[in-house]
């Protein structure tokens, strides 16, 4: 009975360790994207420390941050994946993520918010919440960062 208890954990730790080696594979991309997007930002707008990162996957991705330039002032850096211009803009400049919540709260009336992500389309930082809405069903609702004016909104049918 002995060896069969141990052939039992070491088996269980061998399933763990695999798990976290597939997982730790499939997230290799993101890291390198997100490594990537911060040497960007740091070049590009002189971010010092970052207290928020959000990947965005839209029409193009995009990894943003949120964090302090070198000279103190809190930005929020727009990077996209591929070649285009980094967008630096005041961190007052737009909506907060508490904002962004409250207007979708106040407009579509969510049974559930699930998530906040800043994202860029076309040129146009923008806030994209996804919720379950009144009949269940998933939806992605836009808002414009500058000052929170709907942008779109999707659902998907059950």
């Amino acid at each position: 009975m002995k060896k069969w208890g141990w052939f039992a954990l070491l088996f269980f730790g061998f399933l763990i360790w695999q798990a976290w080696s597939i997982y730790d594979e499939a997230m290799a991309p993101k890291r390198l994207m997100v490594e990537n997007a911060l040497a960007r930002a740091k070049e590009a707008a002189g971010l010092a420390d970052v207290k928020k990162v959000y990947t965005y996957y839209g029409d193009e991705a995009c990894t943003v941050f949120i964090g302090r330039t070198e000279q103190g002032k809190a930005a929020v850096v727009w990077v996209p994946e591929k070649e285009g211009d980094v967008v630096v803009k005041r961190v007052d400049s737009g909506i907060s993520e508490a904002e962004a919540r409250a207007i979708l709260q106040r407009d579509r009336r969510p049974r559930r918010i699930i998530d906040a992500t800043l994202g860029m389309e076309k040129g146009v930082p923008l806030w994209e919440l996804t919720y379950i809405d009144a009949e269940g069903r998933y939806s992605f609702y836009y808002l414009h960062f500058a000052d929170g004016a709907f942008l779109k909104r999707y659902s998907f049918q059950q």
